[in-house]
């Protein structure tokens, strides 16, 4: 699932207006990745059934190297859900690249809790990023 952030989440005040940025949305089936994109684009739960969308290998390779990663560990609302730094070690998210900019955000896509400091984070980690890659640019 992919789509653009500024598309999805338009009242998002810490969003510049004129700066479209393009997200990619996967999980595990039945994760919640409908529900939070409905939660971000309506501000509210809605019911969703299965998506069937595609499958897709995320690899650790050199173009993915240094891209902002968000990880939302959703579905906090129910009892036994794993916490954000359960849902960090099992992915193995310290063995990331050490120019990746990462942060787990325990969320619900039922009541919107974690959604916007999440996304605050990732819009940070994307601004640093490019603030990074201009100064090695100057490097050179």
């Amino acid at each position: 699932m992919g789509n653009q952030l500024t598309e999805i989440a338009p009242n998002t005040p810490f969003l510049p207006s004129f700066q479209s940025l393009h997200v990619v949305v996967i999980g595990l089936d039945s994760a919640g990745k409908t529900a939070l994109l409905y939660r971000l684009k309506l501000r509210e739960f809605v019911e969703t059934i299965p998506t069937k969308g595609f499958n897709m290998e995320i690899t650790r390779s050199a173009e993915n190297q240094g891209v902002p990663l968000l990880v939302l560990a959703n579905k906090q609302d129910l009892d036994g859900a794993m916490s954000a730094s359960e849902v960090e070690k099992v992915l193995a998210i310290h063995e990331l690249s050490s120019s990746t900019l990462h942060h787990t955000q325990g969320c619900s896509a039922l009541d919107g809790q974690g959604l916007q400091p999440g996304l605050e984070k990732l819009y940070e980690m994307i601004v640093k990023r490019k603030k990074m890659l201009r100064h090695s640019k100057k490097k050179r």
